[in-house]
């Protein structure tokens, strides 16, 4: 039996963290803390992990995974960009962690957030900032956040195909990387091996607004182990509904554009085919084909395995209310544990119009999926519902019980 999920209770939201004292750490560390794996603490001992962790000297690395895939054509296969920043102290005591992972393709085209937030990196190519409050607030508190360059994009290999295989593989293979089943590196070209696996429990759980939320949704469509929770925020479950409506064209209808847009400026001059392939594989007929079903990941959600916390606008004119709809029912259908936050906002993420219940249920929610604390988020109901401005209720059941579906009929002597 699947459970049902909803929010936690209000908490302010935390700010950086300084670092911890050697007497804090003795006791404050989680039980898991103490453990080798800590995806499964002792029962009914930890309910939130903490702070104790130093974020001015977290371990900040630089690594290319091999994705399988030669998008480019230039007969290597291609490794994407993989900035890592985790706690120092773990690793030192011999403890593994587990994974928040961002992967994008707008860490260098157009930024992440409402400031349009990019990495930054120190003279030596290594990483000093990322983008949004992930790093800053769950690092001090025992995990590591992984900031994925998507193929084609910031300081990755091949070309970006907009949702397609390549999309996926970036962030799949890091998955794996992250798991010990793929093959990471130090550099972009060299051959000296990077290795997760001495500090990664290989539990990830996935985040992101819009094309970050997508691909979190492609790669759990895979399957793939280790992949234990997605939060997609405003994210699209099919392709084909983002750029067509009943099979009228929207937003340009065609996907190539968007390659183009976030694709590195190397990437630019060498992804020309994969744009043209792109254009004659999604015609602006509105015909169904092969690469729409590529992009299309209701059909198989049946094997999501991970757990999913999706965040919705219902006036998002964006990424349309129906690419949640479509997706909720598709993992309802295969049992698939969930929860939902429907807000009357546009597209936009819950860290700017309900930030300290969401910093607060995030929190909550990778502590139990990650790191296995029996907080009880899991048996509470499943879904908020902003009813109206900053007016938020909780259902046990979504949609709720009773509820029925409604066709419109046009009105008598209506054309």
């Amino acid at each position: 039996m699947r459970k049902r999920i909803t929010r936690g209770a209000r908490a302010p939201y935390g700010t950086l963290v300084a670092a911890a004292t050697a007497a804090l750490l003795a006791t404050l560390v989680t039980p898991a803390g103490a453990r080798t794996d800590p995806a499964a603490p002792p029962a009914g001992s930890v309910r939130e992990s903490r702070p104790v962790h130093s974020y001015a000297d977290a371990v900040r690395e630089s690594v290319w995974v091999d994705t399988g895939l030669d998008g480019d054509g230039d007969g290597r296969a291609d490794r994407v960009a993989v900035d890592v920043v985790r706690p120092r102290e773990p690793a030192a005591a011999g403890r593994r962690i587990p994974v928040i992972m961002d992967a994008s393709p707008y860490y260098a085209c157009c930024g992440r957030g409402n400031e349009g937030q990019k990495k930054t990196y120190d003279a030596d190519g290594r990483p000093v900032q990322f983008p949004l409050y992930y790093d800053n607030y769950f690092v001090p508190r025992g995990y590591a956040f992984v900031a994925v360059d998507l193929a084609g994009t910031n300081r990755s290999d091949g070309c970006d195909d907009v949702g397609g295989r390549s999309d996926v593989r970036s962030a799949k293979a890091v998955v794996d990387w992250l798991n010990g089943r793929a093959r990471g590196y130090t550099t972009r070209t060299g051959t000296a091996p990077a290795r997760a696996t001495g500090w990664s429990t290989g539990n990830v759980g996935m985040i992101g607004k819009s094309w970050d939320g997508t691909v979190a949704n492609g790669v759990a469509a895979t399957g793939v182990e280790g992949l234990k929770t997605i939060v997609p925020i405003g994210a699209i479950s099919s392709w084909y509904d983002y750029f067509h409506s009943q099979g009228a064209p929207l937003y340009d209808a065609n996907p190539s554009w968007l390659s183009d847009y976030v694709n590195s400026p190397d990437a630019r001059a060498r992804c020309g085919a994969v744009q043209d392939r792109i254009t004659a594989a999604t015609p602006y007929s509105g015909d169904w084909t092969a690469a729409w079903s590529e992009r299309d990941h209701v059909k198989d959600a049946h094997k999501v395995k991970a757990s999913v916390f999706a965040v919705h606008g219902q006036q998002d004119l964006n990424v349309r209310a129906g690419q949640f709809g479509k997706w909720w029912d598709a993992l309802a259908a295969h049992g698939v544990e969930r929860k939902v936050w429907l807000s009357q906002t546009g597209h936009v993420d819950p860290f700017d119009f309900r930030r300290a219940d969401w910093v607060r249920t995030l929190h909550r929610w990778f502590d139990h999926y990650l790191l296995g604390y029996d907080n009880g988020i899991d048996r509470e109901p499943v879904a908020d519902v902003e009813r109206a401005p900053d007016r938020w209720t909780t259902d046990r059941h979504w949609p709720p019980r009773g509820t029925a579906t409604t066709t419109l009929r046009p009105a008598p002597g209506a054309a």
